[in-house]
């Protein structure tokens, strides 16, 4: 009987239950449903997490938790961010170049990688909200740069305190934020050359109505 128990689940202790109480608890499995939002991408929609990424981005932002998220049309990175205190929850989609021009005027945009020493770029949308479609509730009116350095990511997990200096992967970071500071532009520029951009929208927390652990 011992061994069904143990085996089952019987027995009379139960299992200790795992509590989420924000994005920076979830681990691959968990599960949550997002309020209605302007994102329309993620609006309403249950999201699982698929896998994780690590950061260190600045002495704010040194084990940034990246959730790499299944559920809606398309991967979505949710995290949490100090960008905007009355915003922290950050949700982000990875956008190609063409989609990148679409939005933004090709010269402004490429300024920020030709001109490394002027820490002032301002980029503007140049198409209307409704064209946007699948990036709905994901671009701002007009951005400033606020964040250019050097930062680092892992597949390991910076929780665990055990993560050492060769499990980190440097690249040139660069944030361009939106003058509401509810948007933002994350690129990260690695050796060789590749270059990941991605749209960020910042919510309020309560944008996630339930977690379910795994």
């Amino acid at each position: 009987m011992g061994l069904f128990k143990s085996m089952f689940g019987g027995g009379d202790s139960p299992p200790p239950l795992i509590k989420i109480e924000s994005p920076r608890d979830l681990k691959p499995g968990d599960m949550l449903k997002m309020e209605f939002s302007d994102q329309t991408l993620i609006s309403g929609q249950t999201l699982k997490v698929d896998d994780q990424l690590f950061y260190d981005l600045n002495a704010n932002e040194n084990c940034k938790i990246v959730s790499i998220m299944q559920g809606a049309d398309q991967r979505i990175l949710l995290s949490t961010s100090t960008i905007n205190p009355e915003r922290p929850l950050e949700l982000a989609i990875a956008v190609l170049p063409e989609t990148v021009f679409r939005i933004f005027k090709h010269k402004k945009f490429v300024a920020i990688f030709e001109e490394p020493d002027n820490t002032d770029h301002r980029i503007k949308r140049k198409i209307s909200v409704d064209a946007l479609n699948e990036l709905q509730g994901f671009v701002g009116d007009s951005y400033f740069q606020e964040r250019t350095n050097e930062a680092y990511y892992s597949k390991k997990d910076c929780r665990n305190k055990t993560i050492i200096e060769s499990d980190w992967t440097a690249f040139d970071y660069k944030l361009m934020v939106s003058d509401d500071r509810q948007h933002a532009v994350r690129i990260e520029v690695f050796d060789g050359g590749r270059t990941d951009v991605y749209l960020i929208a910042y919510l309020a927390s309560n944008k996630i109505e339930e977690y379910w652990p795994a």
